[in-house]
């Protein structure tokens, strides 16, 4: 688990299952993700083959570079300012 705040920093790794209501998700907004997408593909005990969830408002940078498998988690209503070349998906907005 990666997240991106001032700066991108490693929470250690969360079994998908776990994710659900032990993970809290803030943000105000304007968050630049690369750097997290290029520390988790970096990090040596990353799988070279594993794929990635990015869980976001959308608020992001217009340009990312992921060569990995991924997708997209945003809530309904919301747009990424790019067209994903990974998958998108959508979450209910009132979810908290």
């Amino acid at each position: 688990m990666v997240f991106c705040d001032a700066e991108a920093y490693d929470a250690g790794y969360l079994m998908p299952e776990d994710i659900a209501g032990r993970v809290e998700v803030k943000g105000r907004g304007g968050t630049v993700l690369q750097p997290g997408v290029d520390l988790l593909i970096n990090a040596k005990d990353f799988p070279k083959d594993a794929h990635i969830l990015i869980i976001t408002d959308g608020y992001i940078e217009k340009n990312m570079s992921i060569r990995l498998e991924h997708a997209f988690l945003i809530p309904q209503g919301h747009h990424l300012p790019f067209r994903a070349k990974g998958k998108t998906f959508y979450f209910p907005s009132n979810v908290t």
